[in-house]
């Protein structure tokens, strides 16, 4: 792991170094502590700390990636199993990150990458997303509506789906959505603006998340404006 606190830059766990830094400089400032010059280093996972220990940024594999955070706590993640990095705020609540990643399993190829920002104490609210399956790409930008209740208590029951069995796993999941439900909700998308397949879109939703204007450019090139009811039905289309 490589832990930076303030100026200065900490190696430890050799293990956790993967290739040699050459050259290393070691450059002493006026005052203050020393300060380590790299090249070139590979490591597992860097923690950017504050002064009292509380993370501010994680970047790490997908072996070291961390979990779920509230308050400074950290609770196991029951699927997340990819890399990249990860933002906290100054209570050391998870508020977002940047992850990517790809899986292709004979013919069938996937791929994604995301860079979300959440709601205090919340899911994400915002976002810019890409991703595909088989050849099928959506990328846009996206806003969603969140509730006012706080997900600490989803976070402990994601740590006791990590530590069960598939049977247990599927049952707290279950535990999980009704806990939102009961609650009001986890929330709807409002905006996605971007591409979807062939289409250029902008969508916008009502607090359900049903959709209820459509703007379009189709793949041939022809704009469209829709209005949408609540059921998804069409009942006005303009058309240049």
């Amino acid at each position: 792991m490589v832990e930076i606190r303030g100026a200065r830059l900490a190696l430890v766990a050799t293990g956790f170094i993967m290739g040699a830094a050459a050259p290393t400089a070691l450059v002493m400032a006026d005052s203050g502590p020393p300060k380590s010059v790299f090249d070139e280093i590979s490591v597992k996972r860097i923690n950017i700390v504050e002064p009292d220990g509380k993370y501010r940024l994680v970047l790490a594999n997908s072996e070291r990636f961390p979990g779920l955070f509230m308050e400074g706590k950290e609770y196991r993640h029951h699927s997340r199993d990819g890399g990249g990095m990860l933002f906290f705020n100054d209570e050391g609540d998870e508020v977002g990150g940047l992850t990517f990643g790809s899986k292709t399993v004979g013919d069938d190829r996937r791929a994604s990458g995301s860079l979300m920002f959440d709601q205090y104490k919340q899911d994400q609210t915002v976002g810019i997303q890409y991703s595909e399956a088989n050849g099928n790409r959506t990328a846009g930008l996206r806003v969603w509506d969140r509730p006012d209740w706080s997900i600490k208590p989803l976070m402990e029951m994601s740590a006791r789906a990590a530590a069960s069995d598939e049977a247990g796993k599927t049952r707290i999941r279950e535990e999980m959505r009704a806990y939102a439900m009961a609650n009001g909700g986890a929330g709807a998308e409002r905006v996605f603006a971007g591409k979807a397949t062939d289409d250029a879109i902008v969508r916008l939703a009502d607090k359900n998340g049903k959709p209820r204007l459509l703007l379009r450019v189709g793949a041939d090139g022809a704009p469209s404006i829709e209005f949408l009811d609540t059921a998804g039905k069409v009942v006005r289309r303009i058309t240049q």
